[in-house]
């Protein structure tokens, strides 16, 4: 069963006529710069060297990444049927940027009867988040998330003919009774660190029955002259993604316990529908208070779809006094030596490195 396939069947199982605005955070996961077998991180060039990656957060799957890159990402949880995952990947000279899926995507439904005006959360506690909008084309969601990835990175984007769209993974493929549609956009964006081609792929999928339909996107921001690089390295990173068999079997465990809970919460939630929906909110709230405190030190692990998507952090050299933007990273600290190579991370990386200094946008 596919993650796609887990979210539409949770969703199908708990759409019951109430809504629930509970926040379930993602699970934790990796950051760092890849290095070879010698521990060093050379500087990105075209000839690449790759490692294998494996998800951090819940062992879900690996795919092999270029070393010597700013690597990020794993697998996010948002409920006992809803997860997500994302790979992150930027060149130290910050000219190729890669993001292979993105976890702030939820899943969605299409408005009905029952499930409130587009743009309403349509979430379950421990369950599932998913948003209630009218279903988009890949083409249609392609230039809509590239205008929230990219809007606040380009001073200005002037439209140009994509010319890339990579090949998804034999394992990605649609679940029976889907519909898919594919769409693809790309950008002359004018940085603030020079000219780039911003280019965004997307593939939507449709369950005409359910209602349910989901968006997978790849985008990548990259100077002109490393474009072709960038697109064969988004798909090496595909053809090597593996999904981990026992990682299957935990998520059979928490698929299970999440019937569970249906199945326990269904007479009692029976009897709430004959009262006021703020006493049945109330209630619901109550039943997930504890799962929601244990997890509430990764809420900012992943932002809503509305918030900036760039992953850049503005800091300060107070040796030389220049102000530029870094990767962000999920360490309290960036640091940087005499060779331009940035760090994010608690403690010094070693001698060498000084502390650059956070600034406020």
């Amino acid at each position: 069963m596919s993650w796609k396939m887990l979210t539409a069947m949770g969703a199908m199982l708990v759409s019951l006529a109430h809504s629930g605005n509970a926040t379930v955070p993602a699970s934790a996961n990796n950051s760092f710069v890849s290095s070879d077998s010698s521990g060093e991180a050379p500087n990105p060039g075209n000839e690449l060297h790759w490692v294998r990656y494996t998800d951090s957060a819940e062992g879900a799957f690996s795919m092999e990444v270029p070393v010597g890159w700013q690597v990020q990402g794993g697998m996010y949880r948002f409920g006992y049927f809803d997860v997500r995952w994302m790979m992150d990947v930027r060149s130290l000279d910050g000219k190729v940027i890669l993001r292979i899926q993105d976890a702030n995507v939820p899943g969605y439904s299409l408005p009905g009867p029952g499930t409130g005006p587009e743009g309403t959360p349509y979430s379950r506690p421990q369950q599932l988040q998913m948003m209630i909008a009218r279903y988009r084309t890949g083409q249609s969601y392609a230039e809509l998330y590239a205008k929230h990835r990219f809007s606040s990175i380009c001073r200005t984007a002037r439209q140009r003919r994509p010319d890339w769209v990579p090949a998804p993974a034999p394992a990605w493929r649609d679940d029976p009774g889907t519909e898919g549609t594919d769409g693809s956009v790309s950008y002359d964006c004018d940085t603030s660190d020079g000219p780039r081609i911003a280019s965004v792929y997307v593939h939507t999928t449709l369950n005409p029955r359910t209602g349910i339909w989901f968006a997978s996107p790849i985008s990548v921001l990259v100077t002109a002259d490393r474009a072709a690089l960038a697109y064969t390295m988004v798909q090496h990173m595909i053809n090597t993604w593996e999904k981990n068999p026992r990682w299957v079997e935990y998520q059979n465990q928490m698929t299970q316990v999440g019937l569970d809970q249906v199945r326990a919460n269904f007479q009692q939630f029976m009897h709430q529908m004959q009262t006021y929906h703020q006493e049945r909110t109330a209630a619901m709230n109550q039943q997930v208070a504890g799962f929601e405190a244990r997890q509430s030190a990764q809420a900012q692990q992943v932002s809503n779809f509305g918030e900036i998507l760039t992953g850049v952090q503005s800091v300060s050299d107070p040796m030389t006094g220049n102000r530029f933007q870094v990767y962000s990273g999920p360490k309290a600290n960036y640091y940087i030596n005499g060779n331009g190579v940035k760090i994010n991370s608690n403690v010094s990386p070693g001698p060498g490195f000084h502390q650059l200094t956070p600034v406020q946008p």
